[in-house]
């Protein structure tokens, strides 16, 4: 934020790895903390927590959203079947299923996308470049492509 603009410019630009170019204007800037958050609990009583509510991740890739309607997804599916078993839908049976579900996904994301996080903050060359020659190798093996893939759709949640 202390920079001048054309310093923040260049910095950009830089951290890009100058892919696009010289960067000549910047807008505003703002500053916000990322953190990344997980509740302890999903459930509490007749209280369910559901996305940004039960976990924050940082926003590399836009993982937040899918792991949000993900969970909307395995709660709606719970419900629906705790309602058809005859249960309320505030029955912490059917309410505990949904955290179950979800909350061993919604970590696993969380410690995956910070790796990738504190992988792409590396300024070591010798780190960059294993890193960009490993996700190269990693985008042109089909088996893994597609399992990241997936995985990153929720498929294989």
């Amino acid at each position: 934020m202390s920079l001048s603009e054309d310093e923040f410019n260049a910095e950009l630009a830089a951290a890009l790895e100058s892919k696009l170019g010289t960067i000549e204007w910047s807008d505003k800037r703002f500053v916000f903390p990322l953190r990344q958050r997980h509740a302890l609990d999903y459930v509490k009583e007749s209280i369910v927590l559901v996305g940004d509510a039960a976990h924050t991740i940082h926003p590399l890739a836009g993982q937040g959203v899918n792991l949000g309607l993900l969970d909307a997804k395995a709660l709606a599916e719970e419900l629906q079947r705790g309602i058809e078993a005859g249960r309320s839908v505030a029955d912490p049976t059917v309410l505990l299923r949904y955290q179950r579900r979800r909350k061993g996904n919604n970590l696993s994301m969380m410690w995956l996308m910070e790796g990738f996080n504190r992988l792409f903050a590396q300024q070591d060359l010798s780190i960059r470049w294993l890193r960009n020659i490993g996700m190269s190798a990693a985008d042109k093996v089909m088996p893994i492509k597609n399992q990241m893939i997936r995985k990153a759709m929720g498929l294989d949640s």
